[in-house]
């Protein structure tokens, strides 16, 4: 090959190669990628109105799986001092707490999941 068909090849490919990059750009600022990390995705939500809803709803339920997670802490301290003192009854309330106070946890961390589905599919639309 010449020098010229060369480098009129090689001026080709780099012309397809950028303008393929260019029309790559320009689709993913429309749609947030499949395998967005969660920075990217809290990006993504605060630009785009049809996912702030969503978003919202992520951030209640994190604030609710933390509050969730204080008083099972708080549960279970309660029964192991309760256990220590050799308070069976109190011991007996404070596990039926607890257990109802994760069976809160699981929820919340259920709901956060089924929302973060939902910005996930919108993000995809």
């Amino acid at each position: 090959m010449s020098n010229a068909k060369l480098a009129a090849f090689t001026a080709a490919l780099v012309l397809a190669v950028s303008s393929h990059a260019s029309a790559q750009s320009a689709r993913a600022a429309l749609k947030a990628p499949s395998h967005a990390t969660r920075a990217q995705l809290v990006t993504w939500c605060k630009s785009h109105p049809k996912a702030t809803a969503d978003c919202k709803e992520v951030r209640a339920d994190n604030r609710q799986i933390r509050s969730d997670r204080k008083e099972v802490l708080a549960d279970h301290k309660e029964v192991k001092a309760d256990i220590k003192a050799g308070d069976k009854k109190e011991a007996k309330q404070d596990a039926k707490e607890l257990k109802s106070d994760r069976k809160d946890l699981r929820q919340d961390r259920k709901d956060r999941r089924g929302d973060v589905r939902d910005i996930r599919k919108d993000a995809r639309k």
